[in-house]
């Protein structure tokens, strides 16, 4: 194995983003690039996947990665006997396969591996590749937390990635203090919905495409944030201010973006579900609602006069409560929700509650029946949080509880929110660029 292009190969298919059953199908997506760099060809990266096996920890050797090349696996083998992948005569891997290994990778690490050649600039640089990197099943949601360093004077906005479920940050955007708070009031489909003084943007940070919305935050309060399907257009739900009788509203955000209002839209038959929406939702910089399938779905504190999970099928419109799970203590049943925080979890709706014996109790939905049940319950190590964000770690039956010391270092603190990272361009939604922005308008590309 020869360093800097010399044919340098893998035994066995032993080492980085072990490829199994189809060269990307069944790879964790967020296994980043070691160091973020490709020094001298060796494109260091750790945490290999094989068939689902606990991750390993093996380097490219010098040269595997050089001039562009992506070398072949020693003897054409893929982990544990999956594609067939033999070397061409000048052992370059082939554009397909190349194709389906850059899946795997982080917006981050698509930006850097095409700065090494032509080839691998054209491979990720067309619209079906930014599309099946958007939909590929290994996007992971990642929690987003504000630092502010001393001495700093910008809010530094990261996403929390957590390979293996170690946690490590990675820098989102950032915005000098003096344009006002930075918050977050959405996500969806990789674009944010961000806010900084009286100024609303809609962006995505892998593009660096941005939108300048109307001020709906200063006289309205925005609970929701959509973009659903194939999205050519999003949407942000808000409400007026009104006590007890708020009314709400749909804002459209595309080429010819435009306001509907919608009332108090839901179930007749829901007991109460009038009064819930009359009093108002939690603003969702606060308490941001959980995506679940069409479904915007807020806990019950985001609410009032109700213990019950409130629900907006975004198809229709329309909003409906579901209760949350129950618990039985001495012949009286309870409701179990508050202090929950919602979460998808195999797919389901799930809530996951901090007893007072510092245990994680985590509940799952049954579509089918609408009951609950209660299949983990994890104990809190000594000197986690006692609430806070859970993220989903690659074995999806675990929660990774982030701890203290990373979101406490430096100022951080978590917000409640998630990003699932995106290469689409959107430009019916983000019709502007980095470069048209202006007087630190939007203020959050400033020094970046």
């Amino acid at each position: 194995m020869g360093a800097n292009g010399g044919g340098g190969g893998l035994p066995n298919g032993v080492g980085d983003h072990a490829l199994p059953n189809g060269v990307g199908d069944h790879a964790p997506a967020d296994h980043a690039l070691a160091n973020g760099a490709l020094p001298n060809g060796a494109g260091q990266v750790n945490h290999a996947l094989v068939n689902g096996a606990d991750q390993a920890n093996h380097a490219v050797p010098n040269g595997a990665l050089a001039n562009g090349g992506g070398h072949a696996l020693a003897n054409g083998a893929v982990a544990n006997g999956g594609l067939q992948v033999m070397a061409a005569p000048n052992g370059v891997l082939p554009a397909r396969v190349l194709y389906r290994a850059f899946l795997c990778l982080p917006a981050q690490e698509i930006a850097r591996c095409r700065m090494i050649c032509r080839l691998w600039r054209d491979i990720t640089g067309t619209e079906d590749f930014r599309r099946d990197h958007h939909c590929h099943r290994y996007r992971m949601l990642m929690p987003l937390v504000f630092k502010q360093e001393l001495g700093v004077a910008d809010w530094q906005l990261h996403a929390i990635d957590t390979p293996d479920g170690v946690a490590q940050l990675r820098p989102v955007v950032r915005s000098p203090l003096h344009h006002g708070e930075l918050r977050i009031h959405g996500s969806s489909a990789g674009i944010l919905l961000l806010s900084s003084g009286n100024r609303l943007y809609a962006c995505n940070p892998c593009t660096r495409r941005w939108a300048r919305l109307p001020p709906l935050h200063v006289d309205h309060r925005i609970i929701g944030f959509y973009a659903p399907g194939d999205p050519v257009a999003a949407y942000v739900l808000y409400h007026d201010r009104q006590e007890y009788d708020c009314r709400y509203w749909i804002f459209q955000v595309d080429t010819n973006p435009y306001a509907t209002l919608i009332g108090r839209p839901g179930d007749l038959a829901a007991v109460g579900l009038d009064l819930v929406l009359a009093n108002g939702i939690a603003p969702s910089y606060v308490i941001p609602p959980v995506h679940f399938h069409v479904y915007l779905c807020w806990p019950p504190q985001a609410t009032r006069g109700t213990n019950d999970i409130l629900m907006f099928d975004t198809s229709a419109n329309s909003f409906s409560l579901i209760p949350p799970p129950t618990i039985q203590v001495g012949g009286e049943h309870f409701h179990v929700g508050v202090g929950a925080q919602l979460l998808v979890l195999h797919g389901r709706l799930a809530m996951a509650v901090i007893s007072p014996a510092r245990v994680v109790d985590v509940w799952v939905r049954n579509d089918m029946n609408d009951l609950w049940s209660r299949p983990y319950r994890i104990a809190l190590p000594v000197g986690a949080i006692n609430a806070g964000v859970f993220a989903i770690a690659p074995d999806p039956s675990l929660l990774v509880q982030l701890p203290r010391t990373l979101i406490t270092h430096h100022g951080a603190f978590l917000s409640r929110h998630t990003i699932q990272e995106s290469l689409l361009l959107y430009p019916d939604i983000l019709p502007l660029q980095d470069t048209d922005a202006v007087d630190d308008d939007p203020p959050f590309f400033h020094n970046d």
